[in-house]
C-alpha cells in the first residue's frame, strides 16, 4: 500500500504531490445523473457494478441517485467483502465461484447479507450446494449464459434450462434468474450498437421464455452494461443492468459515449525537459496502468504522450507543445481505461471546482481472490 501524503481538505488541487489520481466530483455526479436518471423512469434498474472503482464511497452516491434494484455487482469473493463491511447488504458476484476456499467465504458472506452468485456448470453447483448444506444458508445462483464475449456461460437455449433445472433442485440454493454480459459494445452509430446488443440479450429473453415453460420462474435477467445501458434498459424482460464504468469513464468510453465526461484523471509533474521537443513528466506505467492503450493529453496544446517507462511519460513537444510546456508545470492525464488505472491506486483524492474536497479508500483494491 502507498504512504498517503496528505494536504488539508481546501488545497489547491495543483499543489497535491503526484502522480496522483484526482477525481473531479462535479463530473462524477454529472456521470451518475445521466445514468441513474434513465433507470428512474425505466422498467429496468440499474445494480453499479463497482469493480471498476472499487471505492465504497463512490458506490454509496450510486445508490443514493435512485433507479438501482437495491443492491451492487462485484467479481471476486473479496470485492464482496468489502462492500459487506462498508454498508452493502444485496451483493451479485457476477464470476463463477469454484475453488472449496472461495466457496466457503461465500458462504459464511451469506450469513451477513444477500449473496447472488453466478454458475456455468452442474458440478459447481453441486459443490455450492453442499456447502451452503453444510453452513446452513440459502445461496441465491444466476445461471450465466453464453452469448457474444468469449469468456464464462452457457449457451443459451436447451443447455441453460438444464442448468436451472439442476439449480431449482439443489438443496441450499435458489435459483434466481439468467445473466450475460455480452462484451463492450462501442460502435459510433448508435443503432449499430443497439442492433448487436439486441442481437445478444434478445438470445437470453428468448431463453427466459424456455425457462418459466419448464417451469421455473425467472426473477432475475441481467444484462448490458454502461456501453449500451439505455438500449437494454428498455428491453422488455430485462430487469437489470450491471453497469460499471459510467461514474469515473475514461477516454475510449467517452468516445463514444459523448453524455458522459472523463471524472477520473492523474496529475503528473513535468521533471525534465531534456530537449525543445520532449518533456518528461512523474506519471509512467505504475501510476497509469496503460495495458489497453496510453492516456491521453487533453488540456495542453500540441502536447501528446509518446510513450511511458515505468516510472516515467515522455511528451512530445513539436510544434506548439515546445512554448506550452515546462519543468514543474502540471499535465494532466485521462486515462484509456479507467479499471486498469484505479487499480494501481489506494486512494482517490476528491476535488470540486479546483480544491480538494475529500479523501476516498479504494477500499477493495487488491481483493482479486
Amino acid at each position: 500500500m502507498e504512504r498517503p501524503v496528505f494536504k488539508p481538505v481546501g488545497t489547491p488541487v495543483e499543489e497535491l504531490d503526484t502522480p496522483a489520481l484526482v477525481v473531479d466530483l462535479d463530473a462524477l455526479e454529472h456521470n451518475i445523473e445521466v445514468l441513474h436518471g434513465f433507470f428512474r423512469e425505466a422498467d429496468a434498474n440499474v445494480r453499479p457494478h463497482v469493480e471498476a472503482h472499487r471505492c465504497p464511497a463512490i458506490a454509496h452516491k450510486q445508490m443514493a441517485a435512485g433507479g438501482t434494484v437495491g443492491g451492487i455487482s462485484v467479481t471476486t469473493v473479496g470485492e464482496a467483502e468489502v462492500f459487506a463491511q462498508n454498508g452493502f447488504a444485496d451483493i451479485f458476484i457476477a464470476s463463477e465461484i469454484v475453488t472449496s476456499a472461495k466457496i466457503n467465504r461465500l458462504c459464511a458472506l451469506a450469513k451477513q447479507v444477500d449473496v447472488t452468485v453466478a454458475v456455468d456448470n452442474p458440478r459447481n453447483v453441486a459443490d455450492l450446494s453442499d456447502a451452503a448444506q453444510r453452513a446452513s444458508v440459502t445461496l441465491s445462483a444466476v445461471v450465466d449464459v453464453h452469448t457474444g464475449m468469449d469468456l464464462c456461460g452457457v449457451e443459451p437455449g436447451q443447455p441453460t434450462v438444464d442448468l436451472a433445472r439442476a439449480v431449482s433442485r439443489a438443496s441450499g440454493l435458489r435459483f434466481a434468474g439468467l445473466m450475460t454480459y455480452e462484451g463492450k459494445i462501442l460502435a459510433e452509430e448508435a443503432e449499430s450498437a443497439a442492433e448487436e446488443s439486441r442481437k445478444w440479450v434478445q438470445q437470453v429473453l428468448d431463453t427466459r421464455e424456455m425457462v418459466e415453460k419448464a417451469g421455473m420462474p425467472v426473477d432475475v435477467v441481467s444484462a448490458g452494461g454502461t456501453h449500451n445501458y439505455e438500449m437494454v434498459g428498455a428491453m422488455a424482460g430485462v430487469t437489470e443492468v450491471p453497469a460499471g464504468s459510467y461514474p469515473l469513464m475514461d477516454y475510449r468510453y467517452c468516445q463514444y459515449r459523448t453524455e458522459f465526461t472523463p471524472a477520473a484523471r492523474v496529475m503528473s509533474t513535468v521533471t525534465s525537459v531534456p530537449d525543445r521537443t520532449t518533456a518528461i513528466t512523474d506519471s509512467g506505467q505504475k501510476a497509469m496502468g496503460i495495458d489497453l492503450g496510453l492516456p491521453v493529453v487533453e488540456d495542453v496544446p500540441g502536447v501528446k504522450l509518446a510513450r511511458m517507462s515505468a516510472e516515467h511519460g515522455i511528451l512530445d513537444l513539436t510544434g506548439e507543445g515546445q512554448k506550452n510546456v515546462d519543468l514543474g508545470d502540471k499535465v494532466w492525464l485521462t486515462p484509456w481505461d479507467i479499471a486498469n488505472c484505479v487499480n494501481v491506486y489506494d486512494y482517490i483524492q476528491v476535488s470540486r471546482k479546483g480544491k480538494l474536497e475529500a479523501v476516498w479508500d479504494i477500499a477493495a483494491r487488491g481483493h482479486y481472490r
